[in-house]
């Protein structure tokens, strides 16, 4: 088996397992949702490759909000589970189903 699939099959089993997100640690101090709401989350943590266009459009339950930011997480995003919850609580009360 290549290293690839291998890599991949290991982050899945990371994820599903439950296991700690890493948060990224810069020079700055990493926000906590305590330091910053979902909303100022969302804008710092998602607008660095993504344009608020992708998204807008979507209308999703808060479950799959969560699903699309840990899918964000097995590409290379390095957010800790209370961000996760934040940006998630955010995106289901301002762009959950009508």
């Amino acid at each position: 088996m290549s290293k690839l699939p291998c890599a991949a099959l290991l982050l899945w089993t990371g994820l599903v397992a439950g296991a700690p997100v890493l948060a990224a640690q810069g020079p700055a101090k990493p926000a906590t949702t305590s330091d910053a709401s979902g909303k100022e989350l969302l804008q710092r943590k998602c607008f660095q490759c993504h344009a608020a266009s992708m998204w807008t459009s979507l209308r999703q339950e808060r479950q799959a909000w969560e699903g699309t930011l840990y899918r964000m997480v097995g590409r290379g995003a390095l957010w800790t589970e209370a961000e996760i919850a934040a940006m998630a609580d955010f995106l289901a009360q301002t762009r959950g189903p009508k």
